[in-house]
């Protein structure tokens, strides 16, 4: 590259941090154009991005670190509920039995459950019964028919759980910027 075309690109690269400062989408898109043609053009606003987007995550952690903070120091009886990403596993649903156990839960369920704790493994997509006894079964050992069964539905309320949450977070969300003033 040479030292025209990187004058000219960090001079294109300045004219779209000003485009997405000032949300000029008819900039944006014309720089955009002149970007699919031009590779270089296009790794320098590919970078910016990565640039912009890592500076957004370390100032979301920042903002969630010492809202965490004060709310730790001012609110003592306050708990604050993260939302698990990603699938649901096999420790996620260990963890809810070992919350709220079924009544009369034999002693091997309850060892079998405390292994089940530490397993990362995504549950299958298919829960029903059978099928989800056969894969448990292969993979970590064989364990009571009224195991699984509250294994199964233990599986059941926490995916309603987290696909309940992941549409209240969606709901919640405002779609538009308010406008000044209110």
């Amino acid at each position: 590259m040479t030292l025209h075309d990187r004058i000219r690109i960090s001079i294109m690269a300045a004219r779209y941090l000003e485009a997405l400062e000032r949300d000029d989408d008819a900039i944006l898109a014309a720089l955009w154009d002149a970007a699919a043609s031009d590779h270089e053009l296009l790794a320098a606003f590919e970078d910016i991005h990565s640039g912009l987007v890592e500076e957004q995550v370390e100032e979301a952690a920042k903002i969630t670190e010492g809202l965490v903070s004060y709310l730790n120091e001012h609110l003592n009886e306050a708990e604050i509920v993260r939302t698990p990403v990603g699938p649901v596993t096999v420790a996620d649903v260990a963890d809810e039995l070992f919350q709220y156990p079924p009544n009369r839960m034999p002693a091997t369920a309850h060892q079998l459950n405390e292994r089940l704790r530490s397993a990362r493994n995504p549950l299958p997509i298919d829960l029903g019964l059978p099928k989800l006894v056969a894969w448990a079964e292969a993979t970590f050992g064989p364990g009571s028919a009224e195991y699984w069964k509250a294994f199964r539905e233990a599986a059941i309320k926490v995916r309603m759980r987290r696909n309940a949450d992941h549409e209240f977070q969606l709901a919640a969300r405002q779609t538009k910027p308010r406008p000044e003033g209110t």
